[in-house]
């Protein structure tokens, strides 16, 4: 039986087992976070700190084409790019101005200081989840003015929306698998699978006014014998001048269960212009995520596979240069590690990682790493109790950046029976809120559906 048990926000300072570590004068942003690496290895129950891993000299894999002789002279050749394919370009976005969660088919949208901005219905809402709905627009009209996009099973599968607290149906979308969208933007992409006809995958993609019109941009038909998945899994679109130019997505395995994380396998561009796709990595790798930016990932070089997974370590890699830092996972770690979240800056990463004797009984642990290999946080969560005031989650990932020193955290509970948010600046120098001091948290009931842009 569910219990009625409401979850107040709060805000409250993080308990004993801190240490700060004085910044050097005048420090610089990258500067408060190295300065932090000692005390957040042992912050909250600490166990299983890390040695440091180097870059590898910031060489890319490709080099440009040496030069040609003509007569006594030597003339350089117009030299390739350096990394392949030729990246599309960054995606350029403001900082989030709110966060969103989803409980009880109601949304919420609450901003950095913990003020609670709107309330909004998405009645028949089936699946609380950021890969079932979008946040098609921004705060310039009003929070209760922002578009919600978001999928139901209601009448057999439908894209719902809520403009103004009124809901509407957009467009039939029976099997829909999965729902994305351009941040603060109206730009949709989602997929449909005919599970009775080889499984074939139908990849939409335009402005969610215009569903009910829409054609597939990409129709796609599993090969059993690829063993990559069965599902095309769009990741983000990219906009160029306000205009959706083309989006990302890997493949994954739907129907599949006993997995701690999904098994994400390659990393393509699909240009919206042309029509085809690039492959960035093959689907011999396990992807764990992608930067807001676009222009870094986070994988598992030739672990892909039905179900592709990350184990021993995470590669960054730069995919404009190629650049690439491997950093390992705790040694404890043998269910290997996902759900890999890029802070806004590229400057730190955020994971979880499991161990134990099998899926059905895994621990997991929660990581912070900069994204040039320096380890700094590394906890079990059932030390993290102080996150929710003495009581230690269940479940714990997280799911992104509402700001470069705000990380929120997906945590379910069992003794609540549901899921709660948690944003959590979880690096000393770097607090909540200044004038109550580090380590600060405040906490939203429910699902996270989003991040809200001004």
């Amino acid at each position: 039986m569910k219990k009625n048990i409401k979850i107040l926000p709060l805000v409250f300072t993080l308990l004993a087992g801190f240490a700060c570590i004085t910044p050097t004068p005048a420090p610089s942003p990258d500067d408060l976070v190295g300065s932090a690496v000692a005390a957040t290895q042992s912050a909250i129950g600490g166990g299983g700190a890390e040695t440091a891993v180097t870059p590898d000299g910031g060489q890319p894999l490709q080099t440009p084409a040496a030069a040609t002789a003509t007569g006594s002279a030597e003339v350089p050749a117009t030299p390739e790019p350096a990394c392949q394919p030729v990246h599309p370009g960054p995606q350029e976005l403001p900082l989030p101005a709110a966060v969103a969660a989803v409980y009880e088919e109601v949304v919420r949208f609450k901003d950095v200081h913990d003020q609670t901005l709107a309330t909004r219905p998405v009645g028949g809402m089936t699946f609380a989840s950021q890969e079932f709905a979008h946040l098609a627009g921004s705060l310039g009209p009003g929070a209760d003015a922002l578009p919600i996009v978001y999928f139901s099973l209601q009448g057999g599968g439908t894209l719902r929306t809520n403009i103004n607290n009124l809901q509407s149906d957009l467009a039939p979308a029976a099997d829909l698998t999965s729902l994305i969208g351009a941040e603060g933007n109206p730009f949709i992409v989602y997929v449909t699978l005919d599970w009775m006809n080889q499984s074939v995958n139908r990849v939409f993609a335009g402005n969610y006014a215009a569903a009910a019109s829409l054609t597939p941009a990409l129709t796609w038909t599993p090969d059993p014998s690829a063993h990559i998945g069965n599902s095309i899994r769009p990741l983000a679109v990219r906009l160029a001048g306000g205009t959706a130019a083309g989006f990302w997505y890997t493949y994954t395995m739907e129907g599949i269960g006993n997995i701690n994380f999904p098994p994400y396998n390659g990393l393509f561009y699909f240009d919206l212009s042309t029509l085809q796709s690039a492959e960035y990595i093959g689907t011999a790798h396990a992807l764990g995520g992608i930067s807001p930016d676009q222009t870094r990932i986070a994988y598992g070089a030739g672990q892909g596979g039905t179900p592709g997974l990350i184990r021993n370590g995470v590669t960054v890699r730069n995919l404009v240069t190629c650049q690439e830092t491997t950093i390992p996972f705790n040694p404890s770690s043998n269910l290997g590690g996902g759900w890999m979240v890029f802070s806004p800056d590229n400057q730190l990463l955020a994971w979880t990682e499991a161990s134990g004797p099998s899926n059905m009984e895994a621990a997991f642990r929660i990581r912070i790493a900069r994204t040039d290999g320096a380890s700094l946080f590394d906890s079990p969560i059932a030390n993290m109790t102080t996150l929710l005031g003495g009581e230690a989650p269940d479940s714990l990932r997280p799911v992104g950046w509402l700001a470069n020193h705000l990380l929120v955290l997906e945590a379910y509970l069992n003794v609540i029976n549901r899921y709660v948010l948690i944003v959590w600046a979880p690096i000393p120098d770097q607090p909540l809120d200044p004038v109550l001091g580090a380590h600060q948290s405040f906490v939203m009931d429910g699902n996270f559906l989003g991040f809200v842009y001004p």
